[in-house]
């Protein structure tokens, strides 16, 4: 994938998690074998997701916008982070249990993501490439490719 910016990168990532969730969500009455699989997925993708933010963006962000960690932008997303995977894991359990009556965690991560995203894809990572050189965004965007 030819990407030339965080904020391409990252909300194709979104775009990609959105559609197996969209497809977990329905296909699960019909083919709980494929919505295992297809939530595995999600939940695999999703935690990878969070890792780039949190361990690869999220500390160059902070450095170069000369930011305090626990009062910023970042912190909240953390925060968001946690309340996607306690979601994650409670959708997981049930999943490993055979029972793919979900709503309730498929709502709460739906409420959580669809804030979340729209925060990363309109604030968070246009002020990331506008903070990074050139140079670092590659650098950023092969790690993460990696």
């Amino acid at each position: 994938m030819a990407t030339t910016t965080i904020a391409k990168f990252m909300e194709h990532d979104h775009d990609r998690l959105d559609e197996i969730f969209n497809e977990f969500h329905r296909i699960k009455k019909q083919d709980a074998q494929k919505a295992r699989t297809l939530f595995q997925e999600l939940f695999n993708g999703l935690h990878r997701h969070i890792t780039w933010e949190e361990e690869i963006l999220f500390p160059v962000f902070e450095a170069q916008a000369d930011m305090v960690r626990e009062h910023g932008p970042t912190e909240v997303m953390r925060n968001e982070h946690r309340q996607i995977k306690y979601f994650l894991e409670q959708i997981q359990t049930k999943v490993a249990e055979g029972d793919l009556r979900t709503e309730e965690g498929e709502e709460g991560l739906l409420q959580v993501l669809t804030a979340h995203n729209v925060k990363e894809e309109r604030i968070l990572y246009p002020w990331i490439d506008n903070c990074v050189s050139d140079e670092e965004r590659a650098s950023l965007l092969a790690r993460m490719g990696n």
